[in-house]
């Protein structure tokens, strides 16, 4: 409508009807690149419980530098996680992938390339193309398809929803994050993802790119939630929410 609007106000002489079509591409732009935002459809940000549980999500791997480290640290403290995987890296490292799933985690789609710097910007076709390739993948390694998408870097456009909702796929966020892709610092990364950790929390971490700050960062997080009681599951479907809504959950 913002269009309409704009015209209808300048052809009646109001030159500041150009606020309009301002204000509404603002709003396109900041749904787009604010990965909590649920204004083109639903995405998960937490989880409704009254544990002292949260929800670890790693992205990026799989990869021979991290992984197996971290499926080990996860079982020292008793840790469970989603790994959102890269496509082409599964397909690169099947038995990383199979080594997941196999330690009692569960595994999300994280697109077949990982495009980050062009994500927001995909049409339809090529949005699916990164979807389904990255099925595909898991399919062929004997694999169900995950329920779960992430986006990269969280980023998403007009497009995406359609698509997932097509495919039964939920676009899950994150409600706690610390950059740890750009700090180097892991005792940095811990003290700011503790600060927004609370009962249903999501919590994002990456395999990439430096190995050892990843395994450093995850071990002290398992140290000091473990002391703090604080538990990593693998929340059930129906308790997810977005915003403040339970997500409607179905399944064929």
């Amino acid at each position: 409508m913002a269009p309409f609007l704009t015209l209808m106000m300048l052809a009646a002489g109001y030159i500041w009807g150009l606020w309009i079509l301002f204000v509404s591409h603002l709003l396109l732009v900041a749904i787009t690149v604010v990965p909590s935002t649920q204004g083109f459809g639903p995405v998960v940000t937490k989880y409704c419980t009254k544990a002292k549980t949260a929800w670890l999500t790693i992205d990026d791997g799989p990869d021979p530098d991290t992984t197996p480290h971290v499926i080990a640290l996860l079982e020292k403290y008793d840790a469970r996680a989603t790994f959102f995987l890269i496509g082409a890296k599964a397909a690169k490292y099947p038995e990383l992938t199979r080594m997941i799933l196999d330690a009692g985690h569960t595994i999300g789609n994280h697109t077949q390339t990982h495009p980050q710097g062009s994500f927001w910007r995909l049409g339809p076709k090529a949005l699916a193309r990164e979807i389904d390739s990255f099925e595909g993948t898991i399919t062929s390694l004997g694999i169900a398809p995950s329920f779960w998408f992430r986006a990269p870097t969280g980023m998403k456009n007009p497009f995406l929803h359609p698509i997932l909702a097509a495919r039964g796929l939920r676009l899950v966020g994150w409600s706690a994050r610390a950059y740890d892709t750009r700090i180097s610092d892991s005792a940095k990364i811990v003290e700011r993802i503790k600060r927004s950790v609370v009962s249903g929390t999501i919590i994002l971490l990456h395999e990439r790119p430096h190995p050892e700050v990843c395994l450093k960062t995850l071990e002290l997080l398992l140290e000091e939630l473990t002391a703090e009681r604080f538990q990593l599951i693998l929340p059930s479907p129906k308790e997810l929410l977005t915003g403040r809504r339970t997500i409607r959950w179905e399944t064929s």
